[in-house]
């Protein structure tokens, strides 16, 4: 049997600041399989982000697409580089298979997703 679902109040959602970000450059983070190092641009700020995913895409298939980040939380060390934000992606939980949602380039970078 499954279990059930956790359900949140919406303004638990409201508490994430979600924006986005165009890509500027990705690279690869040295001795790890799945860390990309990204470089983002936000319109008002850059940031770096280290995204998990290396193991299935490459900083090519990365660089130059606007994508969804999560920019509120707090930032984290991985790998000995601080992470300033969250790519959000899709994961087939069956697979682990991960798809990037890439964005129409119309779209401004820095505005707000929700």
């Amino acid at each position: 049997m499954e279990e059930a679902e956790k359900l949140y109040d919406v303004n638990e959602f409201w508490k994430f600041k979600l924006k986005v970000g165009l890509i500027r450059k990705a690279e690869r983070v040295p001795r790890t399989r799945k860390l990309i190092k990204l470089e983002v641009d936000f319109k008002e700020e850059t940031r770096t982000v280290i995204a998990g995913i290396g193991d299935q895409y490459s900083p090519e298939d990365l660089e130059n697409k606007r994508m969804i980040f999560v920019t509120n939380l707090k930032p984290k060390k991985i790998a000995g580089i601080e992470s300033q934000a969250m790519l959000v992606v899709a994961e087939d939980e069956e697979t682990g298979k991960v798809y990037l949602i890439s964005l129409p380039e119309n779209i401004p970078i820095g505005v707000k997703v929700w």
